[in-house]
């Protein structure tokens, strides 16, 4: 059976009951099937910034669904996006994720060489392999959706998906003042052993940090009292906190010491960074699995700066987060720096934070294995609606704002594809 003849309305309602979500979703890999055709094909997901396709020639590629997508630049200034196939034998256009091609693509298998608005340019030997009757315009590239939300670049397959405006909806004001005026500064990626939805649930989540992060639990406590927690209507959501700062420098050093079994002697305090005038922190979350945390550099002008995390399903127990620090246009070589030093030691494969994190998400798809305990509960948070700025912090009105947009697309079977 095709993964659109299983969708139904009944099977999202055996998967998702309000708070209560069947583990099956993580370790059924015909539930992944359906995954990958109903949401993510049916989903604007997040490519890259417009400054790394800046100049015409430039292009990003990636996976969609399982399939090669390529954005780039055309001569004309105008970002599009291809299947990342050649016409002619399928294979890619690209050698790498990022790069230009100068002022022609060209397949490096047979060398047909396309425009960089997707026009089929040149064919080596074409009249007397193909005869006068050889169409090139039956040979272009094949379009994908692409579309631009401030400096992100986002790509969608289906040809029906909503405009990015009307999949953003009103949550695109809570976006928009981070996303104005960014460049990415840095790139880090890893492949851990659990289902995709665990890492990017993780980030909706603010009841687990001062437990699972040693880091935070020591410097950070009771960081999560104050803040808010809401979803939207099309599944995306905020996460807020507004903790104390730094209060427990010493405690910090003292468990690195126990833990480490080195000893450190004295460290300097962390420098507390510029607060954008009082703000909360904060994680965007956007359906179905990209994640924005903003925040402030410590330079006086408190300029534009975050990281954010794109994470896809491998198979169903396998996913790949991949990390991108931004930075704003303006910011000096110096803050850059500063930036991508605090996010390699907290969110890098290797930082304090995601380390945790991937551990976390690897217990969590070995205990999902565990059949006689099927639900995992999502019902922090009892007030009616979809939470706010007054929601505690620890909330879980976002994780269920995901996992109610999830049931919508695993209820509506796919159209016709191409």
């Amino acid at each position: 059976m095709s993964a659109s003849g299983l969708a139904d309305s009944r099977l999202a309602d055996l998967l998702i009951d309000g708070g209560y979500v069947d583990r099956r979703i993580y370790r059924d890999p015909k539930i992944l099937e359906l995954e990958r055709e109903l949401i993510f094909r049916r989903t604007w997901q997040y490519a890259c910034t417009t400054h790394e396709v800046g100049t015409p020639g430039d292009y990003h590629a990636l996976m969609v669904a399982g399939e090669p997508v390529l954005v780039i630049r055309g001569d004309d200034g105008v970002l599009r996006a291809f299947y990342n196939a050649c016409p002619h034998r399928a294979a890619v256009l690209t050698g790498g994720r990022d790069g230009t091609c100068g002022r022609v693509l060209k397949c490096m298998y047979h060398g047909w060489a396309f425009s960089l608005r997707g026009q089929l340019l040149a064919v080596p030997y074409a009249e007397e392999g193909y005869g006068p009757g050889f169409d090139p315009a039956a040979y272009d590239l094949v379009p994908v959706h692409c579309d631009t939300f401030g400096d992100l670049v986002f790509v969608a397959l289906d040809p029906l998906v909503p405009t990015l405006a009307d999949y953003l909806g009103p949550f695109a004001d809570r976006l928009a003042p981070y996303v104005d005026g960014i460049e990415a500064i840095g790139r880090n990626s890893w492949v851990y052993e659990g289902n995709w939805k665990a890492w990017h649930e993780n980030f909706r989540d603010n009841y687990h940090p001062e437990f699972t992060h040693r880091a935070i639990h020591d410097l950070t406590p009771h960081y999560a009292d104050a803040g808010g927690n809401w979803g939207f209507d099309e599944g995306h959501s905020v996460l807020q906190w507004a903790g104390p700062g730094v209060t427990s420098h010493a405690r910090y050093v003292r468990n690195l010491e126990r833990y480490s079994g080195v000893r450190l002697g004295a460290i300097e305090a962390p420098v507390e960074r510029t607060s954008r005038k009082g703000a909360p922190d904060e994680v965007l979350a956007v359906f179905p699995n990209a994640d924005f945390q903003p925040r402030a550099t410590v330079d006086a002008a408190g300029q534009k700066a975050g990281f954010i995390q794109v994470v896809t399903p491998l198979g169903v127990d396998r996913a790949r987060v991949d990390l991108t620090v931004y930075s704003s246009v303006h910011d000096d070589p110096a803050t850059r720096r500063m930036m991508l030093e605090n996010v390699a030691d907290t969110q890098g494969s290797w930082g304090k934070i995601s380390t945790d994190d991937t551990e976390a998400a690897y217990r969590v798809q070995l205990g999902a294995k565990a059949t006689g305990a099927g639900r995992n509960l999502y019902t922090r948070g009892t007030a009616p609606g979809n939470g706010g700025p007054d929601a505690q912090s620890r909330d879980e009105y976002s994780q269920r704002a995901f996992f109610r947009a999830y049931a919508r697309y695993l209820s509506v079977p796919a159209g016709p594809t191409r």
